[in-house]
């Protein structure tokens, strides 16, 4: 039993190293404000914390002394947050493909970083995946929508029109929401812009945020196709697993409509 224990810590401590490793890539490639980025810090110190505990004789022996009845609690409540996990990486697969190349009357741009007056990777991957879809559909109205934020020198609004300026995108085209602060106040805000009734919609986010956004829109009373761009590959740990909590929160908060 001890050495099944020991070869536990051992994959343990694999996990802890992983994850460290991971959350120095992230920071490196998005810096040290992303969101979420902790998380990956904090699972890394988790494991290894838990591989000393699993490797050391002394400690091993304690563990065996909890009440197995305890064990085998701790055991199922990680086995439902694993399953609760498994289940929102499904919702947020399902939302990952698709998008439309119909004439829609608005385009919803949904904001993410900005650093100083510049956009983010993620954010320019939407942007270029919106501009793409303007340039077929030249009556297609686009919302940018997105406030200020730390590190930020203007509204995210403001840096993404200039930049759809920029890829030739008419300003006479362009709305911008500059208040939000989350997806929520993204959709909400952004609806406050348009004139038609029941108009038809389209919301463009990175691929792994398009199932929460759509659903966050429907729950306000707004039907809409979601457009989703390409994330960057080694990113998308980070992504999936942040939009995971995300996405278990808003439902929690009863922020989603199915």
């Amino acid at each position: 039993m001890l050495r099944k224990i020991g070869r536990m810590g051992s994959v343990f401590l694999a996990a802890g190293i992983l994850c460290i490793l991971y959350y120095l890539a992230v920071v490196i490639y998005s810096g040290l404000n992303t969101s979420f980025a902790w998380f990956w810090l904090a699972a890394g110190s988790v494991f290894c914390l838990g591989a000393a505990i699993l490797k050391v004789p002394a400690l091993q022996r304690a563990f065996l002394g909890i009440p197995r009845i305890l064990r085998m609690g701790g055991g199922v409540l990680i086995a439902a947050g694993l399953l609760v996990f498994i289940l929102a990486e499904a919702c947020i697969v399902s939302g990952m493909r698709g998008g439309t190349e119909e004439p829609l009357d608005y385009l919803i741009v949904l904001g993410a970083q900005v650093r100083g007056t510049r956009v983010s990777r993620a954010l320019g991957q939407r942007l270029d995946r919106a501009a793409a879809y303007l340039k077929e559909h030249e009556d297609t109205i686009v919302i940018v929508s997105g406030g200020q934020g730390p590190g930020e020198d203007v509204t995210e609004a403001q840096a993404m029109a200039e930049y759809l300026e920029r890829a030739g995108i008419g300003s006479e085209r362009i709305r911008k929401e500059g208040r939000s602060v989350n997806t929520a106040q993204n959709i909400r805000f952004s609806m406050e812009l348009m004139e038609k009734e029941e108009p038809k919609v389209g919301i463009v986010s990175n691929d792994f945020h398009v199932f929460r956004a759509v659903h966050i829109a429907k729950a306000q009373g707004m039907k809409a196709e979601g457009i989703p761009a390409p994330s960057t590959f080694g990113m998308y740990p980070h992504y999936m697993t942040r939009e995971a909590v995300a996405l278990v929160k808003d439902l929690v908060f009863g922020n989603l409509a199915f």
